[in-house]
C-alpha cells in the first residue's frame, strides 16, 4: 500500500502546485466610476470588470465622485439633485442610496473611506467644507476644500487646502480635525490626495514656485519632494519603500500630458497632442500592476503599466478606480 501511494505522490504534488498557480493568476476585480456625457444610457452609472451598472434611474442628474470597497459591500459617494434643483450630497452602499444633506444648499461627496462598521466621507454642504463620519457631520469652515481622505487605525486623515487672509491657498492635512499646514501660504498651493503607509503620511499636490509655475510634489510627514517633470500630482499610492503619483504636466502651449512618477522618476504616458485633451484623477496598485484613471481624449481611459484601454462606449473621465 506504501509503496503505491508513493507512485501517486509526484502527480499529486504537481496536480496541487498547478492548481495554486491559477488561483493565483486570476485577474482582480475593477470597479470604476466616472462622469458619462455620451447621452446613451440615463441615471448614473458604474463600471465593474466590464459591466456597466446602473446606479439611479435617471429621473434625476446624480454624479459620482469615488468610490470604495469593504468586505462584500460596494461604497460610491457623490450627488444627486433633488426635485427643487439642488444636488443633495449621497453615498450608496450596495446601490442602495443614502443621503448625507437636507436639500437645502448645494451639497455633493467627493471621497469616502470605510474602517470596519464606519464609513467615513468629506464633501460639503453649501458654503461649508463637511467631514461626515457615519452620517454625522462635522464642519471644516468656510473658504476650505476637502479633497482626500484615509483612516489608519482610530486616525482620520484629511488632504485639502485653505485660504488665508491675502486670499492664497494653503495646502493642509488634517489629522483627526488638527490641521497642519504643508505650505507657508506666501503663494497658491493644494493637496490634491493622501496614501497611510506604516508611520508615513504622504500628501500629493502642487505649489506655485517664484516663478509663478506650478510645480508638482507630494510631502512625506510635512517634508516636501519635488516631482520633476510635473505641474501638478493629483493622486498618490505606496507600496513598501516605492512612492508612486500620477499628475499632469503642460506644454507650450498649456495640453496636458499626463505623467506617473515612481520614486521621482518620471514616465510621460501622453503626448499632449490629444484633440479632446488628457488628465488623470486617481492611481492604485495590485501587486507588481499600476493602474492610473482619467480621460484620453475625451473617453473615459485607465492606464495598465502605462497601456491605455479605453471605455470607448464612455464619453467623460473616471474619478474613482478601486481594484482588489
Amino acid at each position: 500500500m506504501i509503496t503505491k501511494l508513493n507512485q501517486f505522490a509526484g502527480p499529486l504534488l504537481l496536480l496541487l502546485i498547478a492548481t495554486t498557480t491559477i488561483k493565483a493568476q486570476s485577474p482582480p476585480s475593477l470597479l470604476l466610476v466616472y462622469d458619462d456625457y455620451s447621452g446613451k444610457r440615463p441615471g448614473l452609472t458604474y463600471w465593474k470588470n466590464g459591466e456597466i451598472i446602473q446606479l439611479t434611474d435617471g429621473k434625476a442628474e446624480a454624479g459620482a465622485s469615488a468610490i470604495t470597497v469593504s468586505g462584500n459591500d460596494e461604497y460610491i459617494a457623490g450627488y444627486q439633485y433633488n426635485a427643487a434643483g439642488e444636488p443633495v450630497a449621497t453615498y450608496w452602499k450596495n446601490r442602495l442610496p443614502i443621503t448625507l444633506t437636507d436639500g437645502q444648499t448645494s451639497a455633493k461627496a467627493v471621497a469616502i473611506s470605510v474602517s470596519g462598521p464606519d464609513v467615513h466621507i468629506i464633501g460639503n454642504d453649501g458654503r461649508q467644507a463637511v467631514y461626515w463620519k457615519n452620517g454625522k457631520a462635522t464642519s471644516y469652515g468656510e473658504n476650505t476644500q476637502l479633497s482626500a481622505i484615509a483612516v489608519s487605525g482610530n486616525d482620520v486623515y484629511i488632504a485639502g487646502y485653505q485660504a488665508n487672509e491675502e486670499g492664497l491657498y494653503i495646502a493642509t492635512c488634517w489629522k483627526n480635525g488638527q490641521a497642519a499646514a504643508l505650505t507657508d501660504g506666501r503663494s497658491n498651493a493644494e493637496a490634491n490626495a493622501i496614501a497611510i503607509s506604516g508611520n508615513g503620511v504622504y500628501v500629493a499636490g502642487f505649489t506655485v514656485n517664484a516663478a509663478g509655475k506650478e510645480v508638482a510634489m507630494y510631502w512625506k510627514n510635512g517634508a516636501p519632494v519635488i516631482l520633476p517633470d510635473g505641474c501638478r500630482a493629483n493622486a498618490i499610492a505606496v507600496s513598501g519603500d516605492n512612492v508612486y503619483v500620477a499628475g499632469i504636466d503642460r506644454d507650450e502651449a498649456g495640453a496636458n500630458i499626463i505623467v506617473c512618477w515612481k520614486n521621482g522618476k518620471a514616465v510621460k504616458l501622453t503626448s499632449g497632442k490629444e484633440t479632446a485633451g488628457a488628465g488623470v484623477k486617481t492611481i492604485a496598485l495590485a501587486g507588481n500592476d499600476i493602474y492610473l484613471a482619467g480621460y484620453l481624449d475625451g473617453i473615459a481611459t485607465y492606464w495598465k503599466n502605462e497601456k491605455p484601454v479605453m471605455l470607448s462606449d464612455i464619453m467623460g473621465k473616471i474619478n474613482g478606480m478601486v481594484i482588489r
